[in-house]
């Protein structure tokens, strides 16, 4: 089942977020744009985390990565183990982010990129048919960068599952989905397929391929 939403709208102090109509399939999305656009309002809105106005329907099963996420107390085992409810999965979803050799370590204790690769284990454990990503590699180091964005395509192909991420990255887009929202302002200005980006002409969008590919 793919997450629709229509007529979504929220206020939050003097921003204002309206988007008429968004999918996410299994083709993913990735929700692009400049600081203060709406991305991580858009996010939170999608999941019900925050009042919003309109309607969303999305499958039973959902899970987040956050740009700064929250542990319970206990090891990095205890948090994943949590929401797999087996230890033996739990320490399977360590081993594929890297951080197998960190299970007994206080999730409090751990650097921030380890903090995102266990959000993301964690995220995995409860198989989600939509996977909710906000910034989620900006802190892990660029060599697990990719390992991580091919770890998610793999789960997203196998699970027919969802994946929608905000995100400022150009390999974050091309790795994890098949459309791209701009949003400007609290609304989206462009949707279009992750085939057309290059030839886009919007300002923020041209900007965005030109960092992301390597310099001549």
């Amino acid at each position: 089942m793919p997450l629709i939403a229509r007529n979504l709208s929220v206020a939050r102090g003097g921003f204002r977020l309206d988007v008429p109509a968004v999918t996410a399939d299994r083709e993913g999305l990735a929700i692009v744009g400049r600081n203060g656009s709406g991305k991580t309002t858009l996010l939170l809105a999608l999941q019900g985390l925050i009042p919003a106005d309109g309607i969303v329907e999305r499958p039973g099963r959902c899970a987040a990565v956050f740009a700064q996420p929250a542990f319970l107390r206990g090891s990095a085992l205890w948090n994943v183990e949590v929401a797999a409810r087996d230890r033996r999965r739990a320490r399977s979803f360590l081993s594929d982010v890297g951080l197998e050799a960190a299970a007994r370590v206080e999730a409090a204790r751990l650097s921030s990129g380890q903090r995102q690769r266990l959000a993301l284990a964690r995220a995995l454990a409860v198989e989600p048919e939509v996977l909710f990503l906000d910034e989620p590699f900006a802190n892990v180091d660029a060599d697990a960068r990719v390992a991580l964005r091919r770890l998610v395509r793999e789960y997203a192909a196998a699970r027919g599952c969802s994946v929608i991420v905000a995100t400022q990255s150009y390999a974050d887009v091309v790795a994890l989905a098949g459309r791209v929202a701009l949003l400007e302002q609290g609304r989206i200005e462009t949707l279009i397929g992750v085939d057309a980006l290059k030839a886009h002409p919007a300002p923020y969008l041209r900007a965005l391929v030109r960092e992301g590919e390597p310099s001549p």
